[in-house]
């Protein structure tokens, strides 16, 4: 917690580092059936939680896709969640409504892997990460639409703030999952605040679903530092993917230097490569914006596959403040 503490309060010092040689920058590529297609945060600031849950399912070998919405709400209830958010509602962001009408967004990558190798794994097809299910009352019965979850959030927000007048027979939509109908829907808005409402209903939807990880491992986090790429080398070559935390305006203007925090994101490194034209070892990162590389706004002198990113040592090490990854057990 010092370390995470001490990153957002100190600029990141930019000091000289070791670039890779070509003979230690062999190609490396950890993508599989297991991680599948890119997926897309959308408006949800949940990227941290969508890289843990590709480095747990990877490191796991697991045989589905884990949600990011059940590390992010988990990540939500831990002593770190509840104080950022306390700090958001009360000191940072005390006049942003859409702070308060949704589960609370940025979480820090080591203390939401921990959480959810200790809480177990939800399915991804049992508590959906991108968009959620609206049932809407009609005079014919209910209509089913998909809605982006930030969209969502805010619905969910409005029927919080009269959920004294709300009944099963008189509500006017209610968001479906497995183990929640009309009625445990109301039963959950019933919630003293929003955010109860959102671990409540990760708990009710995952019960009969929820798989345990075969033991919890450690957690590394390393600060930017000149060996770093060793560092990462290292994990990548033992088959394990690495979480970076760095400045996401590097993925639209390849030019960009430094760190804002505003701006901090979170992504997979899944491979590794020599470029023999930038005489540079590059790295894949897989973000969390979608298999879309044409309209994702990327810089176009990335290569882009699928969503991933070829960046160069150089272009990432000026744009990071650390990485997090699962050491082999």
């Amino acid at each position: 917690m010092k370390k995470i503490l001490l990153i957002l309060a100190f600029p990141i010092i930019a000091f000289a580092y070791t670039p890779s040689s070509e003979k230690n920058c062999t190609p490396i590529d950890l993508r599989n059936e297991t991680l599948g297609e890119v997926r897309d945060q959308h408006d949800v600031s949940w990227c941290y939680a969508f890289a843990g849950a590709d480095m747990l399912a990877h490191s796991f070998g697991l045989t589905e896709t884990m949600s990011a919405a059940d590390i992010a709400i988990g990540y939500n209830e831990t002593r770190v969640g509840l104080f950022v958010r306390w700090l958001d509602l009360n000191l940072f962001k005390p006049k942003n409504t859409v702070v308060r009408q949704m589960a609370h967004q940025n979480g820090f990558n080591k203390v939401s892997l921990l959480a959810a190798m200790k809480n177990g794994w939800c399915p991804e097809s049992i508590f959906p990460s991108d968009s959620w299910t609206k049932m809407s009352r009609t005079d014919n019965g209910w209509l089913e639409a998909q809605i982006p979850l930030a969209q969502a959030m805010i619905e969910i927000s409005a029927l919080h703030e009269i959920k004294k007048t709300l009944t099963t027979k008189n509500i006017p939509y209610y968001y479906s999952f497995k183990n929640v109908d009309a009625s445990g829907f109301v039963q959950l808005l019933q919630n003293k605040n929003v955010s109860n409402f959102y671990s409540d209903l990760r708990k009710a939807v995952c019960r009969d679903d929820r798989h345990a990880f075969s033991e919890i491992g450690k957690v590394k986090m390393v600060i930017k530092n000149p060996r770093i790429f060793t560092r990462i080398s290292k994990q990548l070559e033992s088959g394990r993917l690495v979480g970076l935390d760095y400045d996401s305006r590097i993925l639209n203007n390849s030019s960009n230097r430094g760190i804002k925090i505003s701006e901090l994101h979170t992504s997979g490194l899944v491979g590794r490569r020599w470029s023999s034209e930038n005489k540079s070892c590059e790295y894949l990162i897989r973000n969390s914006w979608g298999t879309d590389c044409t309209n994702s706004g990327y810089d176009p002198s990335y290569e882009c596959e699928g969503g991933s990113l070829w960046l160069p040592e150089s272009q990432i090490y000026q744009n990071m403040t650390s990485i997090v990854y699962l050491p082999a057990m």
